[in-house]
């Protein structure tokens, strides 16, 4: 993760980050709540603040075995 939490990181930054397969799965996670909710930059784009991705890894639970 970058070392500034307010940094924006796009849509394959985060893919790349969660592990998501697909944009699909990305934008349905955030519509549903289970996912942090992307940020409107404009002209269409659209941003994760990488805090936000952060925490969310973060408060995941390990899989016990």
């Amino acid at each position: 993760m970058p070392p500034d939490r307010n940094q924006l990181l796009t849509v394959v930054d985060v893919l790349n980050v969660t592990g998501f397969k697909s944009r699909t799965t990305l934008y349905r996670r955030a519509r549903n709540g289970s996912f942090p909710s992307p940020c409107h930059i404009g002209s269409g784009k659209i941003r994760w603040r990488s805090g936000d991705v952060e925490d969310w890894l973060n408060s995941l639970q390990p899989r016990r075995y």
